[in-house]
């Protein structure tokens, strides 16, 4: 900097990173430990999508720790206000922070890919799911190697080195447009994808568009990830300390709001107890008990898609509720019989079997 001009006052940026973030990063923690808790109680259902958003939330606290510790050194400021002694710190930590980053976004869209494929068992459905992990893979890859040999020698990133060779700009930014792209295109898909099922649910409206909601916040996710595409143009432009809190805010909003959109459909049980007290839903005419669409117990990959429950009053009046798995229909509700002569029949659109009902007479099996 030339010492003739006044490098103006010695501002922080960092608060813009933090504050948003900050807030974030508590309504993700609060979603991911609700998440965890309502899957292990009152019978311990995690699986793979569980414990993969349990490492990326782990990871995202950390990422915002180190944001955190790099404030303290003089991240947002003007180099020229910092000491070397605490720019190399405060570096250091935005290395770690960027390859944290690296890592928990993928675990993040993953997790949700591992959550969809409980929904569906189709030929296109699941080989999508697969496509969509396998490019995050290699994207994250991609990135991984950047971060470790986009500069030689590698501690240039946190300190002066006398001599540095680095790929040039433009490779940084062609990768990082091509990703960003292909990051708001998976975005969207994962978002959208369970429309299909939401509107098959024979469900009351109020609880359709409570589940929609649930999901929303993947579109949420793709909205920020547009947003971030206008911070490219300052990749490695500026003063390094002041110049990247926008960058890193709006990839750390993305990963957050990641988080809150992968835990937030597993709400829906403490969402029904919630607008019940309210008095949104009524305990008979709108219920949203079990089977659950975002309840895993509900579903078996295995089984075919299309098996229905058709509940049969007494009087002769019907309901089918869709509810994806016909193997889980049998174990949890053979043999069993309402207290208001309601009858339980079964039925599955792509296969036969055979199951037990009472009828209100005597005991009968039929074919479903």
């Amino acid at each position: 900097m030339d010492p003739t001009v006044s490098p103006g006052p010695d501002t922080s940026f960092a608060p813009r990173y933090l504050i948003p973030c900050g807030v974030l990063a508590g309504l993700a923690l609060g979603l991911c430990v609700t998440r965890i808790y309502t899957r292990s109680r009152p019978v311990f259902h995690l699986a793979l999508d569980d414990y993969l958003i349990i490492v990326a939330e782990i990871f995202s606290l950390t990422g915002y720790c180190l944001a955190c510790v790099a404030a303290s050194h003089g991240w947002g400021h003007l180099s020229i206000y910092i000491s070397a002694a605490d720019q190399k710190i405060a570096f250091k930590c935005l290395f770690a922070l960027e390859l944290i980053w690296v890592f928990t976004i993928p675990l993040i869209r993953i997790s949700v890919a591992c959550s969809l494929m409980r929904f569906g068992n189709s030929r296109l459905w699941m080989w999508t799911l697969y496509a969509l992990i396998g490019i995050q893979s290699a994207i994250s890859t991609g990135w991984v190697i950047l971060q470790f040999f986009n500069c030689k020698p590698l501690r240039s990133f946190w300190e002066p080195v006398s001599s540095i060779k680095c790929w040039p700009r433009d490779v940084t930014l062609v990768y990082g447009w091509f990703t960003a792209c292909v990051f708001i295109f998976m975005d969207f898909t994962l978002a959208t994808m369970p429309v299909k099922l939401i509107r098959t649910l024979n469900r009351p409206l109020r609880e359709k568009i409570l589940i929609g909601c649930l999901m929303a916040m993947g579109l949420v996710a793709t909205i920020i990830a547009g947003i971030k595409t206008k911070t490219f143009k300052n990749v490695y432009l500026g003063d390094p300390l002041s110049t990247t809190v926008d960058s890193s805010m709006w990839a750390k909003l993305e990963e957050l709001v990641g988080i809150i959109a992968a835990c937030m459909p597993c709400l829906k049980a403490p969402a029904e107890k919630l607008l019940r007290r309210a008095g949104i839903l009524s305990d008979h005419q709108d219920s949203m008990s079990m089977p659950s669409f975002v309840d895993p117990r509900h579903f078996n990959r295995n089984s075919p898609l299309g098996t229905t429950v058709t509940q049969v009053g007494a009087l002769g009046s019907t309901q089918t509720v869709d509810v994806g798995s016909q193997q889980n229909i049998l174990e949890s509700l053979k043999d069993t019989k309402g207290k208001d002569g309601v009858v339980t029949r079964v039925k599955s659109f792509a296969d036969r079997g055979s199951f037990r009902t009472y009828g209100i007479g005597s005991r009968r099996e039929q074919d479903v």
